[in-house]
């Protein structure tokens, strides 16, 4: 008999979840706050990690309308090139792997996924309500109530429901303390035509490319940028201070931003940096907040996954990768002939596979990569044997979690 999986949020990794149970047999019902009619984000990179599991879940790439990235190059404040990191040709031949690192809008990663989940002929069943708010859980019953008051419960509950989540609060116990980064973050898109055909920052972008991330960078606040869409659109990332700009944001991508604000954070960097703020399109403004993991990813008939279960800030850009990593090991320590009494057991090894690695990435997520040393005291009062990796890209790229997981279930076994 296939397992009832019930999935608490159908952001990236809730459908990366209920893709994964489904393949793997069971019947999965996803419950989701939004209507799915105004979605948003800008631009998201795809790690070799990410795109390995994408792979394994038969995701047109295609669909994506991804742009390769090759490296990322870093920049002063003007333009000045300092050096060149993450070469992917370099670390695909470090790891032996051939995995693509890519560049996409979120929205198209999102509905790609989604039309993985809804209209792909799978070994189990995928069902998604929309407008329907998950207000509390009952991790020993995997249980989930709505906002309509309406309870729904499975053989097992994924919370997926993010850096706000509900489910948590179940696992652990307790509301998550969440926690002012002190950073905001502006995110804008300009189009690449308008781009190239304004006179300051065409020649400028004509010599920098569009095959890679380019990090323009000070002290304290740097600009990331790169192409999605089929390099039609640019992604500008925007970090800085909050304290320096004399505000700090709502922590909802919903909040508008507003130009002569992003000027004047940004005023000492280059003219052609400064006028592809000027021409930006759908300035958005939110402050960075996080909160600590809960001290396992399990309880009763309940696991998280994603951002509900180790919030990342976007220092490393792995916060949909980790998410992947998550819904992957779950559709392998769960094949069809998983019985309801084996859920505890499963999640367990979940818990003993995810956790060290994902709470690492969490912290070396927290920060810049020059500095991920300063994490270590606090990583280690999750992870106590936690090492601080010589370098992050081999890190994070040379995971091979369905592998790892296959190899931990027939130990199990």
């Amino acid at each position: 008999m296939p397992l009832k999986v019930i999935i608490a949020g159908a952001g990236l990794g809730g459908l990366g979840a209920a893709i994964a149970m489904a393949r793997a047999g069971h019947n999965v019902e996803v419950f989701e706050q939004s209507r799915f009619l105004n979605e948003i984000g800008a631009a998201i990179h795809i790690a070799p990690n990410a795109t390995r599991v994408l792979k394994s879940w038969d995701i047109d790439f295609n669909e994506l309308q991804a742009v390769l990235c090759n490296a990322i190059k870093i920049y002063d404040h003007t333009g000045k090139p300092i050096l060149v990191t993450a070469k992917l040709e370099e670390l695909q031949k470090s790891i032996g792997s051939k995995d693509e690192w890519l560049l996409t809008h979120r929205v198209d990663l999102h509905n790609t996924l989604r039309k993985a989940a809804t209209e792909k002929t799978l070994a189990g069943t995928i069902k998604i309500h929309t407008a329907s708010k998950v207000i509390r859980a009952d991790a020993e019953k995997g249980e989930i109530t709505l906002a309509s008051g309406v309870k729904h419960g499975g053989d097992l509950l994924i919370g997926a429901d993010g850096v706000h989540s509900k489910v948590v609060c179940s696992v652990a116990g307790r509301p998550p303390v969440r926690v002012s980064t002190k950073q905001n973050v502006f995110r804008f898109l300009v189009p690449i035509d308008k781009l190239m055909a304004n006179p300051i920052t065409g020649p400028f972008f004509e010599k920098l490319g569009f095959d890679c991330q380019h990090v323009f960078t000070t002290r304290d606040r740097r600009m990331v940028v790169y192409p999605c869409r089929n390099a039609k659109l640019l992604n500008i990332v925007a970090m800085h201070p909050a304290e320096d700009a004399g505000f700090e944001s709502e922590s909802s991508w919903l909040a508008g931003g507003k130009v002569e604000d992003l000027l004047e954070v940004y005023k000492e960097f280059g003219p052609e940096l400064i006028e592809m703020c000027r021409i930006g399109e759908d300035l958005k403004l939110w402050s960075l907040a996080t909160r600590d993991p809960p001290t396992q990813f399990y309880k009763g008939r309940t696991v998280l996954l994603g951002d509900a279960a180790h919030p990342m800030l976007p220092h490393q850009g792995q916060g949909g990768a980790q998410s992947f990593e998550d819904a992957a090991a779950l559709g392998v320590l769960f094949p069809a002939d998983t019985t309801v009494d084996d859920v505890p057991r499963r999640l367990e090894l979940y818990n003993k596979l995810r956790y060290p690695r994902s709470v690492t990435v969490m912290f070396m997520s927290k920060i810049n990569d020059e500095r991920r040393g300063e994490m270590m005291e606090d990583l280690r009062k999750f992870v106590p044997d936690a090492e601080l990796p010589p370098n992050i890209f081999p890190y994070l790229w040379n995971n091979f979690v369905l592998e790892d997981a296959q190899k931990a279930l027939a130990v199990a076994a």
